[in-house]
């Protein structure tokens, strides 16, 4: 699977959005978008709100995204996949690393090594797509899959220069594949979600965390860190939007379309981005 993916980043090369049409018809349709991050984050931002401007401005209006942020249509991200699968949001964002053990093969993007940054890890993801990761996609509708930046070990109390400074160490982890790599160099995972974070550390439930640097203002996280260490050779953590698939089916032709032209490997690379 290594392999796979460090060789499938070069084929990965999909033209950019080509211009469309608005289609004509009359009835309109509103989609409920669920964030379980704050409407400041860098992802509701400046990627989901640029994304859902433009499909509104391609239907001429007459398919329209409704954002609720900050976990309005359900606390936590673990469950952000779930409320897709069910209907409770037409589209959900949410991290695979939360329920690790349904995205099995897409979280082996989390190893140590296997991409550089978070483009080519997306890249890698995309190129990896079809007949291996989409059967763990497929009660859902994909519409976008991206890579955040490696992340960084940030504490409070005292800072990481070496392995031995991790040893017996609380560190906050993303996800199953994550923690078996903080375990490995000798600090305790402790399994948390992004938004327990802040908590965790003023409250001293953990020492430190593992992640990107979005989160310090996206989390408030600078307020409970003091000590950073970067540039170490950690995978990165993938993240999704999918779409309800009955939502997706019961869309009429020229709405599918621009779903479909507007989202995908490439698009899904602004994402990445945004992190680098």
């Amino acid at each position: 699977m290594n392999t796979l993916l460090k060789t499938a980043v070069s084929v990965v090369g999909l033209a950019g959005l080509a211009t469309f049409y608005a289609p004509s018809q009359a009835s309109g349709v509103e989609l409920k978008l669920a964030s379980f991050t704050g409407p400041k984050h860098a992802m509701n931002r400046a990627f989901f709100t640029p994304w859902k401007k433009e499909v509104e401005k391609m239907s001429g209006g007459s398919l329209t995204i409704k954002m609720f942020v900050g976990g309005k249509l359900g606390k936590g991200g673990a469950k952000q996949f779930k409320r897709a699968v069910d209907g409770v949001a037409d589209i959900s964002f949410g991290l695979q690393g939360y329920t690790s053990s349904q995205f099995r093969a897409t979280t082996l993007i989390e190893l140590p090594n296997i991409a550089k940054d978070a483009v080519e890890a997306t890249r890698a993801m995309w190129a990896a797509y079809d007949g291996l990761l989409d059967k763990e996609y497929k009660n859902v509708k994909l519409l976008f899959m991206w890579s955040v930046d490696r992340p960084l070990i940030m504490t409070l109390k005292k800072p990481v220069r070496t392995l031995a400074d991790l040893k017996g160490m609380k560190i906050r982890t993303p996800s199953q594949m994550q923690s078996k790599t903080i375990k490995a160099l000798g600090a305790v995972p402790i399994p948390m979600s992004i938004t327990k974070v802040y908590n965790g550390m003023a409250r001293g439930l953990i020492d430190g965390v593992l992640t990107s640097t979005t989160t310090l203002r996206g989390f408030k996280l600078a307020e409970v860190t003091k000590y950073f260490t970067a540039g170490l050779p950690w995978g990165t953590s993938p993240m999704f939007l999918v779409m309800n698939k009955k939502t997706y089916e019961g869309l009429s032709p020229a709405h599918k379309a621009i779903i479909d032209k507007t989202t995908g490997a490439k698009p899904s690379e602004l994402g990445a981005r945004i992190y680098e």
